[in-house]
C-alpha cells in the first residue's frame, strides 16, 4: 500500500526538533530536506534575568506571563543555577501563571508547576482578550518575552491599569551558515520540493532575509504561491508568511509536530499538486 507522501519531497526549517519532525514526515513516505534556520540562544548578559528571578522570589507578581516553552525552561534553569530553585517554585505557586500556548504549559509541568490561565488563541491578542476579563488596576505583571520585543502587548496591559515588568530570556541566532541556507533556497527554486514547513515567524523572516541578499526573495514568493505548498504551525507564524505575500495552504489542527506531519499527508492525499 502506497503512503500519502510517497514520491514527495518536503523541506523543513526546524532546529530543536529537527530529527523528530523528519522522522514523522518520513513515516508518511516523503523524502525530507532539512535546513535549520534559527536557534534560541540564552542572553549573554544574565544580570537582567537574575534580577527578574529575584523579583519573582522577593517581591512577587500578581501574574506571570510565559510566551514560550524554551523561555520558561531557561528561567527555571537559571533559578537552579542561582541556587534558588525551591524559592522560585514556591513563589510561582503564589502567582497566577499564564501560558500563551501548550509549549509553556508543558514547560511548567516539567518544573512541577501548574498553569492558571491560558487564552483561547495562542497569540498576543488572545492574551490581551484574556486579561480584559481580569481586574488589572494596580496589579503587577511579569512577562517573559521571546526572541524579540513586544511593545504592543506591554502597552495593552498598561492600558488596562497593570504595572508591567519584562524580561528577554533569549535571542535568535543562525542555526546554519549562510552558504547552506543559500543552497537550500536554490533547492526550493529548483522545482523538486513539494512542501515546506515553518514552526515560527522568525524562521520565515530569516529565510527571506538571506534570499534578499542574493536577489531571490521575489522568486521564493512565486515558488511558495505556485509550486510549493507551505505548512505553518500557529496563527503568528501564518501572519509572518502573509506579510511576505504568501498564504499557507496547510494548517495543522494543533501546534505540535505530529499534527503538522499528518496535515501535510492529508493535504497531499486530496490534491494533485
Amino acid at each position: 500500500m502506497s503512503k500519502a507522501l510517497e514520491n514527495r519531497t518536503v523541506a523543513i526549517t526546524e532546529h530543536r526538533f529537527e530529527k523528530e519532525l523528519m522522522s514523522l514526515i518520513e513515516r508518511h513516505g516523503a523524502r525530507v530536506i532539512s535546513c535549520p534556520l534559527l536557534e534560541e540562544r540564552p542572553v549573554e548578559n544574565r544580570s537582567e534575568l537574575r534580577s527578574f528571578i529575584r523579583q519573582i522570589i522577593e517581591e512577587g507578581f500578581d501574574y506571570l506571563v510565559f510566551f514560550t516553552g524554551v523561555g520558561a525552561r531557561f528561567i527555571g534553569e537559571e533559578a537552579e543555577s542561582m541556587g534558588q530553585s525551591d524559592e522560585f517554585k514556591e513563589a510561582m505557586k503564589r502567582t497566577k501563571v499564564v501560558a500563551r500556548g501548550p509549549k509553556p504549559r508543558a514547560a511548567m509541568g516539567k518544573l512541577g508547576l501548574s498553569v492558571d490561565l491560558a487564552p483561547e488563541k495562542a497569540t498576543s491578542e488572545g492574551l490581551l482578550e484574556l486579561f480584559q476579563t481580569q481586574k488589572l488596576a494596580g496589579k503587577r505583571i511579569g512577562v517573559q518575552l521571546y526572541g524579540s520585543p513586544n511593545p504592543d502587548f506591554v502597552s495593552g496591559l498598561e492600558a488596562l491599569g497593570a504595572e508591567v515588568s519584562i524580561v528577554q530570556v533569549y535571542n535568535y541566532g543562525p542555526a546554519s551558515d549562510t552558504s547552506r541556507v543559500l543552497t537550500f533556497i536554490e533547492t526550493l527554486l529548483s522545482g523538486e520540493v513539494d512542501a515546506i514547513t515553518f514552526t515560527s515567524g522568525p524562521q520565515i523572516d530569516s529565510l527571506f532575509a538571506t534570499a534578499e541578499t542574493s536577489g531571490r526573495a521575489d522568486a521564493l514568493c512565486v515558488a511558495f504561491n505556485d509550486r510549493i505548498s507551505v505548512a505553518v504551525v500557529g496563527e503568528v507564524t501564518g501572519r509572518a508568511l502573509v506579510s511576505r505575500g504568501v498564504v499557507a495552504r496547510i494548517l495543522p489542527p494543533a501546534p505540535k509536530m505530529a499534527p503538522l506531519a499528518d496535515a501535510i499527508a492529508t493535504y497531499f492525499e486530496h490534491t494533485d499538486r
